[in-house]
């Protein structure tokens, strides 16, 4: 019972402030993630591109 309130003490002090920290940083990593696959594919294509391109001229 004493682990439950707790947890529910925990829950409490996070507050507005935290919870658009942990947003920010959760947006970043995603952002960081996308762009870097973006630009991984890219040049994945573009290799696939030239590869073609010597093989059937």
């Amino acid at each position: 019972m004493s682990e439950e309130n707790q947890t529910a003490a925990d829950d409490q002090t996070t507050g507005p402030a935290e919870l658009k920290d942990a947003q920010t940083s959760a947006l970043v990593a995603a952002s960081t993630f996308i762009i870097f696959s973006a630009i991984y594919w890219f040049f994945q294509i573009q290799s696939v591109r030239e590869l073609l391109e010597l093989a059937y001229g």
